[in-house]
Parts: C-alpha cells; structure tokens; sequence
C-alpha cells in the first residue's frame, strides 16, 4: 500500500513522515468519524484533540500531538487532518491529492 507523508517543521528544521507498513484496524471506526466531522463543515467538530491524536496514531506515533500541532503549517492543518482519515479509510488517491496540492513550495517561509 503506498505510504501517506506529511512534513512537520520541529527544531526549525522540516522532517517528513510516512505512515507505517501496518495501520491498525482500530483506526478506521475514527477515520470514519473523522469525515464525518469535516463533510459536516460545523466549527466545533473541526480541529478537536481526538483528532490530532488520530493523525499521530496513523503515522505510528512517530511524533507527539503537541509536535504535530507546532509543527504542522496552520494553512495544511485541515486538510492533513481530513487526508489522514482518507488514507485510512482506504481512499489513498484521494488523501494523497488532498496533501499534495497544499504544498507549500520548498524554501518559502510562510507570509513571504
């Protein structure tokens, strides 16, 4: 199965990560919850912490909430969230689309 990546700046340096070989199935019930919350579009549904330990759960808890959330750029927070539940759910195609067309291009800081 093809890997999700995502890049996180920590320590002021940019680190990618892919998703593990193996996602466990205990993630799929949250995946689905997950795209209900966003297609559902209400702003109290969105952003939540059981959400932002669902995207460190599908990358094999390679790095922790608060790293994913200081790490993450705020304008692909959204979008990586709902990508993560994608993948998991089995629409790979969809979530890797999702993640690469909010690429911010390599070298630019952000408000330049």
């Amino acid at each position: 199965m093809e890997a999700l990546s995502i890049t996180l700046r920590l320590d002021g340096k940019d680190k990618k990560f892919v998703t593990p070989d193996h996602i466990t199935g205990l993630l799929f019930r949250k995946a689905a919850k997950i795209a209900d919350d966003f297609e559902s579009q209400d702003s109290e549904r969105l952003f939540t912490n059981e959400q932002v330990e669902f995207v460190c759960n599908t990358f094999g808890q390679k790095f922790a909430p608060d790293e994913f959330e200081k790490g993450i750029d705020a304008r692909l927070v959204g979008r990586t969230i709902y990508a993560a539940a994608q993948y998991v759910l089995g629409n790979i195609a969809e979530a890797t689309a999702l993640l690469n067309s909010g690429e911010i291009s390599n070298g630019e800081e952000p408000g330049e």
